[in-house]
């Protein structure tokens, strides 16, 4: 009796509960069914951000990586042509991936000769690349010079338009020579160096070596038959508005080679003060011309002549000096350069390229002009060797399609300016306050 009064009780409730839980979970999964979708689209802008962030953090280091290794070589080389350094650039870039694919960027070079452009920068634009249609983005590889005035408003300027140096003075050193063995004229090789402003009281030049075997070459210098000599200036100076050699009231023994017999793969010059006129040596706006025999040269390919002399990368290190007190050494390497003596002015400057006190090459051929020629940039506003690397880039979706809906590809971009540390020869990269380019 008793249980049968407790069924009566408890039932009722017991299909109320039963009935209220059923309707419950098809509540929820009705709700389940209806915010799937919003899940799913959270879920896929969690895994697109994420996937942005991966691609501009492999982006940037790939750039700082092509950056460095472009700024590295250029300012080893002394600065001189930017073409192998951003070759450089290029190669360090692909060796990076953005989301699984090579960074594809152009070395953004531009041959024509310009005195505007002393860095040889074909645009200062960057255009968005897309790794999958094949697309490569252009002017990735900017080179100029970081300069720094704490007084000015802008205090660390990237400058593309101003050549920078790692040197006290700027000199200009050619070798200007077509035919073998034509580099034995007393007019063959020239060091010019030029006079400016903001240079230090009392510099001079100590002291310029020629390394023939310093690029991987076999040349030597061959003074069995004949020693280094001087130009006499004739028939003529080699540059019309200037003698060969100027500046020194008594230049055999102010100027002395070192060796003057033999084979050797180094040519130093020294240069010593006038004690009679008081001239202090190598001072700026002095130059001198001079014959030094080659042999050996590109291994016969580049003729000993000028053109051998960049081919083989020789390399010219000055030592300067402040009141007779030597500074560190600063070097270069030379460049085949391709202008054509069939260009050159009647008048001053005579080069094609518009390079001051560079004599007009002896050929026509772009490949076989007979010239080469390294310049050391400096003075007290050249600024340091530096690289911007930048690019935009289309990356594709990790998603293909959502809801049937095509996933777009999104641009990523970055920027970043590696510089060259002149004493140290480290790298560093920087944070600049004015980036000036013009195309």
């Amino acid at each position: 009796m008793r249980n049968l009064l407790l069924k009566r009780i408890f039932l009722p409730f017991s299909r109320r509960s039963k009935t209220s839980l059923a309707g419950r979970r098809g509540f929820a999964t009705l709700w389940l069914i209806l915010t799937l979708p919003i899940f799913l689209i959270l879920f896929g802008f969690v895994v697109e951000l994420g996937h942005l962030w991966l691609a501009r953090v492999e982006l940037e280091n790939a750039l700082e990586a092509a950056a460095r290794a472009a700024v590295k070589a250029w300012g080893d080389a002394g600065g001189g042509s930017t073409y192998i350094p951003r070759q450089i650039g290029v190669a360090y870039a692909a060796a990076n991936h953005v989301r699984g694919l090579p960074l594809a960027i152009a070395p953004n070079y531009d041959p024509t000769p310009d005195p505007s452009n002393p860095n040889e920068n074909l645009t200062c634009c960057v255009q968005p690349g897309d790794p999958v249609g094949g697309v490569s983005p252009e002017g990735n590889l900017v080179f100029g010079a970081v300069i720094r005035d704490p007084n000015a408003t802008c205090p660390i300027v990237f400058d593309a338009n101003k050549r920078p140096g790692c040197s006290p003075g700027t000199v200009l050193i050619d070798a200007t020579a077509q035919g073998p063995g034509n580099l034995a004229q007393d007019n063959a090789w020239g060091i010019v160096f030029r006079a400016s402003p903001d240079l230090p009281a009392g510099l001079t030049i100590q002291s310029v070596t020629i390394d023939l075997q310093a690029g991987g070459g076999s040349g030597q210098f061959d003074f069995t038959s004949a020693p280094p000599a001087l130009s006499d200036n004739l028939p003529a100076p080699i540059i019309p508005c200037h003698n060969d050699v100027e500046g020194f009231p008594n230049p055999s023994s102010q100027i002395v080679f070192s060796p003057t017999s033999g084979l050797s793969p180094t040519l130093t010059i020294n240069f010593y003060p006038d004690p009679i006129s008081g001239d202090l040596g190598f001072e700026p706006g002095d130059r001198i011309r001079f014959g030094a025999r080659t042999t050996g040269v590109s291994n016969g390919s580049g003729q000993d002549d000028g053109d051998g002399i960049g081919r083989d990368g020789v390399r010219v290190t000055i030592v300067f000096a402040i009141n007779g007190s030597p500074l560190p050494p600063v070097s270069a390497v030379f460049y085949d350069n391709t202008e054509s003596s069939n260009n050159c002015q009647a008048t001053c400057p005579v080069h094609p390229s518009g390079i001051d006190d560079l004599p007009c090459p002896p050929a026509s051929a772009p490949n076989n002009n007979g010239q080469s020629y390294a310049i050391i940039s400096g003075g007290s506003g050249s600024g340091e060797f530096a690289v911007r690397a930048q690019a935009v880039l289309a990356v594709p979706s990790p998603i293909c399609s959502l809801f049937g809906l095509k996933m777009p590809r999104y641009r990523v971009s970055a920027h970043t300016i590696a510089v060259y540390q002149c004493g140290s020869k480290a790298i560093r990269l920087q944070r600049v306050d004015e980036y000036k380019c013009s195309d």
